[in-house]
């Protein structure tokens, strides 16, 4: 992640938790997603994925989105999705 005033945090991980993209895998966005909103909430959080399904739906309905290599998913961007209920199909 990057902030707004351009100090760079990396994504967090510990030796037995990984952080995984994109879909394909089951839950994989939703641990994306769960660590991106502990992270929009307090930078300096201990992430915990294990309750990843407990993430907001419209967060990590984003996050499983196919986005174009380098995309930047701003703050203005996260914050509305996390409040969004994900569109029915």
């Amino acid at each position: 992640m990057t902030t707004s005033d351009g100090h760079v945090h990396p994504a967090p991980c510990t030796p037995t938790e990984h952080l995984w993209w994109g879909g394909g895998w089951g839950d994989h966005p939703s641990e994306a997603a769960a660590m991106v909103n502990q992270l929009l909430d307090d930078l300096g959080t201990t992430v915990d994925l294990h309750q990843h399904y407990k993430t907001p739906k419209g967060l990590t309905a984003l996050f499983n989105e196919d986005n174009k290599p380098g995309a930047e998913l701003t703050r203005a961007a996260l914050l509305p999705a996390r409040m969004t209920p994900p569109r029915t199909r």
